[in-house]
C-alpha cells in the first residue's frame, strides 16, 4: 500500500510542479509561493480537523517550522530556475533531492531488499537519462545568453534539491508523531515570505484573479501529494518512497503535452520506459 502511495505522491507534486511553473512565469515567485502555499495550509488543517488528528507538540512545531524554512529556500530556488530554463530540464534536475532521503535511510539502518535496490538503481539513471535528452542539440547551438541561462537554471534546481532533500528528512521526523501538524506548520514560512515580499513591495507581482483558483488547485495537489509521501514513509522505508515519488518530473512532462502541447521525442520516450522499467522492480 505504501508503494502506491508513494506513486501518488509523485502523481501529485508533478502536478503541482506543472501549475506553479507554468504560473511562475508570469509573476512574482512569491505570489506564486503565497497562493500554493496558504492553500496547502487549509488543506492540512482542514483534513487535521476531520480526522481528529491535528497536534501541535513541540517535535511538530520544531519540525514543522524547520522543515519548512529548508522547503522555502528550495521552493523559491526551483521557480526561479522554471522561470529561465526548461521545465522538463530543471524539475528533473530538482529530483536528485532523492539522494539525501535515501542516504538518510541507510544511514539509519534501513533494510532495502536487492530487487529493489537494482530498481532505485534504474529508476535513477532514468531521471538522468531525462533530464541529459531533453537538452536537444539545438539547445547547444543557441546563443550565449540562452546557454547561460539554461546553466543558471540547472545550478538553481540543483541547489533547490539539496533544500528539498534535507526538509523532507527533518519533516519525517514531525510527521512521524502526527502528519497534519508537521505539514501546517511547514508551510508558515511560506506563507509569511509570501506576504512580506507583497507587502515591502506593495504588489502581488502580477497576480490577478484568473491565476489565484490555479495556484490554488497546485497548492491543495502540493498537500495531498505531501500526505500521501509522508504516510506512506511511516509505513515504509523512506528512500524507496522518495525514488518513487521523484517520477514527478514524468508527470510535468505529460501535462505539458497535454495541455501546453510540447512534445516528446522519441529519446525522452526511452527514458520514461527506462524509469517505469526501475519502478516496476522497486515495486516488485
Amino acid at each position: 500500500m505504501y508503494l502506491l502511495l508513494a506513486l501518488c505522491s509523485g502523481a501529485l507534486w508533478g502536478t503541482w510542479q506543472f501549475g506553479t511553473g507554468r504560473y511562475g512565469r508570469q509573476m512574482s515567485v512569491y505570489s506564486v509561493i503565497l497562493v500554493s502555499g496558504g492553500a496547502a495550509t487549509v488543506v492540512y488543517l482542514v483534513m487535521g480537523r476531520a480526522t481528529r488528528d491535528l497536534i501541535f507538540d513541540e517535535v511538530d512545531v520544531v519540525s514543522g517550522l524547520l522543515g519548512g524554512l529548508f522547503a522555502v529556500v528550495g521552493t523559491t530556488l526551483i521557480l526561479k530556475a522554471l522561470a529561465i530554463g526548461k521545465m522538463g530540464v530543471t524539475t528533473g534536475v530538482s529530483q536528485a533531492y532523492v539522494l539525501i532521503p535515501l542516504a538518510y535511510s541507510v544511514l539509519i539502518g534501513e533494510q532495502v531488499k536487492a530487487i529493489a535496490f537494482v530498481g532505485v538503481i534504474v529508476v535513477l539513471a532514468g531521471l538522468i537519462m531525462f533530464i541529459l535528452l531533453h537538452q536537444k542539440p539545438e539547445d547547444t547551438e543557441s546563443s550565449g545568453e540562452g546557454r547561460d541561462g539554461q546553466l543558471v537554471a540547472i545550478g538553481l534546481a540543483a541547489v533547490s534539491a539539496v533544500f528539498w532533500g534535507i526538509s523532507i528528512v527533518v519533516l519525517d521526523v514531525g510527521s512521524a508523531q502526527n502528519i497534519y501538524g508537521t505539514l501546517a506548520l511547514s508551510q508558515v514560512p511560506q506563507v509569511v515570505v509570501g506576504l512580506t515580499v507583497a507587502l515591502f513591495a506593495r504588489s502581488f507581482g502580477g497576480l490577478t484573479k484568473r491565476e489565484v483558483a490555479p495556484l490554488a488547485g497546485a497548492g491543495v495537489a502540493l498537500a495531498l501529494g505531501y500526505v500521501a509521501f509522508y504516510t506512506a514513509a511511516d509505513e515504509g522505508d523512506i528512500g524507496i518512497v522518495s525514488v518513487l515519488a521523484a517520477l514527478s518530473p514524468v508527470v510535468t512532462a505529460l501535462l505539458a503535452l497535454v495541455f501546453l502541447k510540447e512534445r516528446m521525442v522519441r529519446s525522452e520516450v526511452l527514458a520514461l520506459v527506462v524509469i517505469l522499467i526501475g519502478t516496476a522492480l522497486v515495486v516488485a
